[in-house]
Formats: C-alpha cells, structure tokens, sequence
C-alpha cells in the first residue's frame, strides 16, 4: 500500500457522499445494484458469538437494522460482556470480505483506501493526499485488494482503512468512523455472494436504511 499525492482518485467520492444524508445511500458514492451490512465481530475473548446468538441469548428481537445498544441488554439489564469494535472491520473479517470482492472486479490489483485522519494511535504519512468523505478528511492510499487487511496501528491496536474500492469502482465498502458495522455496496451478485459466506455476518439492508442510533 502506498500513499497518493493527488486525490483525482477520490474526487468522486468527495462529490456523491452526504453528511446530511444518514441512509445508506449518504455514505455510498454511486448507486448500486444492493447492498449489505456486515457486522463486526464481538471481540470478547476465546468464547465467540455473533450478533445472532447475542440478541437470542438476550430474547432480543433481532433484524438487519439492529443496534448492538438494544440487543447487548438481557431482560434483568444485564448487558453483554464483550462488544464489537467501532468504526474499523477487524482483519480476519476484512480479509474474509476481500476474497469475496476481488471476484468481483475486473481490477484487484488496483483498489484504492481511505484513513480517517483523526485517529489518535494511526499517522498518516505526510505525503499522503487527503480527500472528503461525509465532510470527514481521509488519507488516501493505493494498493492490491489484499491490503485490506492492512492496520494502519500498532500491534496489539488494529485499525484498518474506512473506505476501500476498486478502481473500476464496481463495488464500495465503508467503515463509518461510529458505527459498528460495515457498509458494501455492489452488484447482486457480488451481495449475494458475499450474503452467502462463512464467517461474516452479514444482512440485506436498502439504500434509504439508517444505522444511526434513534
């Protein structure tokens, strides 16, 4: 991965997404044919569970639009012991998520990432060319489909890139600085495809959705 000098690479994406807009589709830079929520793993020691199992365990109601605020809580109040990670895919997750995606691009080997810079543990370099996103600054980088996984932290910190996309720009992924899930963007198929897969938890949503916390 490699810094870039020059945002031309992003200025589409500065110019279709929408601070204003909470839905989907404000964080999304184009239209796409469907979209998906992944959910981001509940960090929690070596006992795993998923959202799924949470909001059960919890007798939770539990559908593609849930906040882990609501499902966390058991009936006597007692909320979950572990909790996902905010605003970054953790990067078994991410890899898991790029191996499906490079099937869908004619590009792989060109994709290009975005940084929020106000993360406190992770630095851009200072040649890196900043763009906007949501009015929010981002580093903007360049690499294969792989360096998804790359942490711009220091173990045992992980922080990886809020935005990724091919430069075929034929799907889109968003890791919204506040949120605890990731939003992809493509093809039905690619959806799918990625809806179908092991190891992420994942949920239809639509374009007009909100994840914000009413």
């Amino acid at each position: 991965m490699r810094p870039l000098s020059q945002s031309s690479s992003a200025d589409w994406v500065a110019a279709g997404t929408d601070h204003w807009n909470l839905t989907i589709q404000g964080f999304v830079p184009a239209v796409y044919d469907a979209y998906a929520r992944v959910l981001h793993e509940i960090e929690q020691g070596d006992e795993p569970a998923t959202w799924a199992s949470v909001a059960a365990a919890n007798r939770q109601p539990f559908d593609s639009l849930a906040q882990w605020t609501s499902i966390s809580i058991d009936p006597d109040g007692e909320e979950w012991r572990g909790r996902p990670r905010v605003g970054t895919l953790t990067p078994s997750v991410a890899r898991e998520l790029s191996e499906v995606l490079a099937a869908f691009t004619a590009t792989p080997a060109t994709c290009f990432f975005g940084l929020w810079e106000g993360f406190g543990a992770s630095e851009l370099p200072p040649d890196a060319q900043l763009f906007e996103s949501n009015l929010r600054s981002m580093g903007l980088f360049e690499g294969p489909i792989q360096d998804a996984t790359h942490s711009f932290s220091s173990w045992p910190w992980s922080q990886l890139a809020n935005l990724w996309w091919p430069s075929d720009r034929a799907w889109f992924v968003v890791s919204e600085i506040d949120y605890d899930s990731t939003i992809v963007a493509g093809s039905r198929e690619c959806i799918d495809a990625l809806l179908r897969t092991p190891g992420i938890e994942a949920l239809e949503v639509s374009p007009g959705d909100t994840l914000a916390i009413s």
